[in-house]
């Protein structure tokens, strides 16, 4: 999009230069040079091409707004139709006038696109042709100049496709490039996601709570806001795993972890402490909220049947305790802890506050 606005704008700019050159020399030659002062030079080589000029980049205008992916084509076409009106209308006192067909193949080479160069190289050779045929063979002089011109264009030809050539190379490379980065970057993502995940339960590990939970209470130096921690264990789980296998205890701890994120809000944090051992950080909640969440995961867990089990269902034991503002990470933590041994011990399946 923004090499098709350029040229466009190149275009109008090629017009601009082109309506001043043909004021100037109708003026310079309006004494000497009658015929470029008459009325039907005027219409017929200023006023009608100047006008399908016009036309033509009014219609440019209206592809590039209204069907854009047309517009390189359309832009391709019309560089050619220029070189050809201009140098139709240019007088023969312009030896060089020819080089004006170089504009469509500097054109193709700004889209990097062999086929737009090997068409556009196509209509130079044509146009050659022609310079060739209409030539007296008696002309030398005119000849060694058609000759230089045809040099001049195979150069800018041949120019142009290595041009090509070496973009598509740069272009590949930098493609390889932003592949390779990409590659990276998600290698990065899973080997930090692997860092901080428990890969059997999918969530959090014991390394990423205690980073997560000293950062909560660092910042609560400067916002204090409302913060719970529950631990959690399973009752009896070294049964489950004699009884029916580690297999079976691999599941059950998959779906009792599955029960406490469906539970928790998106700002609270659930991890895996370790073996049958979970930990939830429940933030910006009344205590009276979270312990309503964390009795909501001690009936959803009692009431999940496990068909490995035969349907049966296990229980678990939580402490709780809330942030008081001068607890540090390992002091919430033992009394969370605390908490839940004395669930454990006055009997199981049930929440401790302390």
């Amino acid at each position: 999009m923004y090499w098709n606005r350029a040229l466009l704008n190149t275009f109008w700019l090629v017009l601009f230069v082109y309506l001043a050159s043909q004021f100037y020399v109708t003026l310079a030659m309006w004494s000497h040079r009658p015929e470029f002062s008459g009325k039907q030079h005027l219409i017929m080589h200023i006023l009608i091409p100047d006008s399908i000029l016009f036309v033509l980049l009014l219609i440019l205008e209206n592809i590039l707004k209204h069907k854009p992916v047309l517009s390189e084509l359309s832009i391709l076409l019309t560089s050619h139709l220029y070189g050809i009106l201009i140098i139709l209308n240019l007088s023969s006192d312009y030896p060089v006038k020819p080089l004006i067909m170089l504009f469509p193949l500097l054109v193709s080479m700004i889209y990097l696109r062999e086929n737009y160069l090997k068409t556009s190289s196509l209509i130079c050779l044509f146009y050659i042709i022609i310079l060739f045929l209409n030539t007296s063979i008696y002309d030398f002089t005119l000849r060694i100049q058609n000759i230089i011109i045809t040099l001049i264009f195979a150069a800018v030809s041949l120019t142009g496709f290595a041009v090509i050539a070496r973009g598509k190379e740069l272009m590949r490379s930098l493609e390889n490039s932003v592949k390779s980065e990409q590659e990276l970057r998600i290698q990065n993502i899973i080997m930090d996601r692997l860092s901080k995940i428990d890969p059997l339960t999918d969530l959090y590990n014991h390394k990423t709570f205690h980073e997560y939970l000293g950062w909560l209470i660092d910042h609560q130096e400067s916002n204090p806001f409302p913060m719970q921690l529950a631990v959690i264990d399973i009752d009896n789980f070294k049964k489950v795993n004699d009884q029916y296998g580690h297999w079976v205890g691999d599941i059950v701890l998959r779906q009792v972890a599955a029960v406490m994120l469906q539970h928790i809000d998106s700002d609270d944090f659930a991890a895996r402490y370790g073996g049958e051992e979970f930990v939830i950080i429940l933030t910006s909640k009344t205590l009276e909220d979270s312990s309503r969440i964390m009795e909501n995961i001690l009936a959803g867990i009692e009431s999940l049947p496990i068909s490995e089990m035969d349907n049966a269902s296990v229980t678990v034991s939580i402490g709780m305790h809330e942030y008081n503002g001068g607890d540090t990470k390992s002091s919430i933590f033992q009394q969370a802890d605390d908490a839940l041994y004395e669930a454990k011990k006055t009997g199981k399946n049930r929440i401790v506050i302390l």
